[in-house]
């Protein structure tokens, strides 16, 4: 069995409204990747961090030698001179890409520099019934061991490395979530494409389905510029294809 798992970070939040949009995405990331769509990750491989101090943080992620690991940041950061920052808790300040796990095949999604975060995007997790096609006939959906089977299967394959994932370019200020909102959706969305038949979303191709949709929301809903970037081109697994 490969050795995994996602560690979910929620960093100081400033207001109890704050809190609960925070507390929603940690959550709406966990119930991803415990669902078929996410990998069908176990309970056990799921950790959530809340406002731990940079000593905890450090023991957490260095404590267990691990094949492949997803590391959530969400919080409040900001860009200086050329570095991420993220707000860990009340007094601690720390840079995000100082903290990382101790395996050599790992995504780092960054959501923070939040600007809004009074309304809250939803994410649609229905794993919905497909629509009937040629005649009524689809396939049956995958269990739980298979799609860990082929995420799995899929981690083995990629080359070591380290995928970083920013909401924004430096300069920039993230908005109210709509970067995480793009990618939870999407990669849902394309879990659910009947057409699709075993197969793996990589992390690369998900942040250039959810680049266009991030821009436009920003631009739409408060009039910026938002552009995600990233920092590497791997292939990570990160959904699997319903069936």
């Amino acid at each position: 069995m490969t050795n995994r798992k996602v560690f979910i970070i929620k960093g100081y939040s400033k207001s109890d409204d704050e809190n609960e949009v925070d507390t929603y995405y940690v959550n709406a990331y966990k119930d991803f990747f415990l669902s078929n769509a996410g990998g069908g990750y176990f309970n056990s491989e799921i950790e959530v961090l809340t406002e731990p101090t940079s000593k905890s943080l450090n023991i957490s992620l260095e404590k267990e030698k691990l094949e492949f690991g997803i590391l959530v940041y969400i919080g409040h950061g900001a860009n200086q001179e050329s570095n991420q920052i993220f707000k860990l808790n009340e007094t601690e300040i720390i840079k995000a890409g100082q903290f990382t796990l101790n395996c050599d095949k790992q995504i780092v999604i960054l959501e923070s520099c939040r600007v809004k975060s009074e309304n809250i995007l939803t994410v649609d997790l229905e794993d919905k019934i497909p629509k009937f096609e040629k005649g009524g006939i689809f396939r049956i959906p995958l269990n739980t061991e298979q799609c860990r089977e082929i995420y799995n299967s899929h981690i083995k394959r990629c080359e070591k490395g380290l995928m970083i994932c920013f909401p924004c370019r430096v300069g920039e200020m993230a908005y109210n979530f709509i970067y995480s909102k793009a990618m939870i959706q999407n990669a849902m969305d394309w879990h659910l494409d009947s057409s699709r038949h075993c197969a793996i979303l990589p992390i690369d191709e998900l942040t250039r389905l959810a680049w266009p949709e991030t821009i436009i929301a920003a631009e739409g809903l408060f009039g910026v510029q938002q552009f995600p970037s990233s920092d590497g081109d791997m292939n990570f697994p990160i959904a699997v294809s319903k069936f």
